[in-house]
């Protein structure tokens, strides 16, 4: 009965693992290409409602990323029922303390850090205290964003490869350009008695869509 009476309304929660910083553009430079990768399996529409999202902001959408100032690509990682309630990996990790163990450590304007999302494990983690046999849905998306600048931007490109289970093989390269990087990693969920997958998806969706509308 508590559970019931605790999700009786939705509850949707999102956290950025780093806040992106843009440079103000002029109207006539508010040009944007739109990349949005789907590796998660799972049937999504996403795209269109960011396109709406950024048009609306007065973006005009450009299928030539030469022609655009700012490069928006994603890829949305995992898309997922998590029971709150049992010890499985992707809960665990993704929702508890272990959640930078499933992100990982990534490059984040210009250099690598390990993503910090003890708040964000301590936020969805209060979930936990109104469940007893809940069931949450969750989105994990990474965002890249590349902004054309009028300087020229120095770069380091380090990528490492397992070579079997014994080792890895890492490969450094400099170079220069006028485009800036900026990176982050988005975590959304929706949690309610009786949520069913189909009705989750366009709510996470929408969640994803405000994020990216709120760095743009």
């Amino acid at each position: 009965m508590h559970t019931v009476i605790s999700k009786r309304n939705l509850d949707v929660q999102t956290k950025m693992s780093d806040t992106i910083w843009l440079e103000p553009a002029a109207a006539n430079e508010k040009t944007v290409f739109i990349q949005i990768r789907n590796t998660s399996g799972k049937n999504l529409n996403i795209e269109q409602k960011i396109t709406n999202i950024l048009a609306s902001k007065g973006y005009r959408i450009v299928n030539d990323p030469s022609e655009a100032k700012y490069w928006l690509q994603a890829n949305i990682l995992k898309v997922d029922k998590v029971n709150l309630d049992s010890d499985n990996g992707f809960s665990d990790a993704v929702l508890g303390a272990g959640i930078g163990g499933v992100l990982g450590a990534q490059r984040s304007g210009g250099a690598y850090t390990a993503i910090g999302w003890g708040l964000a494990g301590a936020a969805i983690g209060t979930l936990a205290d109104a469940l007893v046999d809940d069931t949450a849905y969750a989105m994990v998306t990474d965002i890249l964003i590349t902004e054309k600048t009028g300087r020229n931007v120095q770069t380091t490109t380090r990528n490492s490869v397992k070579q079997g289970n014994s080792g890895s093989m890492t490969s450094t390269s400099n170079g220069s350009s006028n485009m800036e990087k900026y990176s982050t990693r988005v975590l959304s969920t929706a949690n309610q008695v009786n949520l069913n997958f189909n009705s989750a998806i366009p709510i996470l969706e929408d969640e994803l869509g405000k994020v990216v509308g709120g760095i743009f």
